[in-house]
């Protein structure tokens, strides 16, 4: 059941990256706005950091800000709320995400909202608030629009 259900959701990521979407749809967002959302600093901070779509190469690109870059390779704790990525009862490698997500065949944001997470221990899924602690790296993954990793992360008590 869980490999199925993981199966759906990399089909419905896949299905939004290749039908052109290049956001997080409207009335999505007005959903997340009405939920938790996490209030830690660092989303502020990551926030800066400008995402444009070209829509001719279909990829994204990130300005990032002068304290952005300052914080790669850098240990840093942040919380969100947890999208995994691997079909498993205890996973390592998940996104966080500012807000919380509300449907497995959208982004859980925009992409400067979202984190890649490699975590050191397996964890179950939680669908509360949770903390990481690790190194921060900037990526450029143009094609996912996915611009910040944590490795090493652990995870700390709210």
């Amino acid at each position: 059941p869980r490999t199925r259900s993981f199966s759906l959701l990399m089909l419905g990521c896949a299905f939004f990256l290749l039908t052109g979407f290049t956001s997080q749809p409207a009335d999505e967002r007005a959903a997340q706005s009405e939920l938790p959302q996490s209030k830690d600093s660092m989303w502020k901070t990551l926030g800066e950091t400008k995402v444009a779509f070209n829509h001719d190469a279909g990829t994204y690109s990130a300005k990032i800000p002068e304290p952005v870059k300052a914080l790669d390779r850098k240990t840093i704790k942040i919380s969100g709320f947890m999208l995994p990525l691997e079909a498993e009862e205890k996973f390592k490698h998940f996104l966080l995400s500012k807000r919380t997500p509300t449907c497995p065949y959208c982004p859980p944001g925009e992409p400067n909202e979202i984190i890649e997470v490699y975590a050191d221990q397996a964890t179950d899924w939680d669908d509360n608030l949770v903390t990481y602690e690790g190194t921060f790296e900037l990526v450029n993954n143009q094609d996912l629009g996915v611009f910040f990793k944590l490795t090493k992360a652990q995870k700390k008590n709210n």
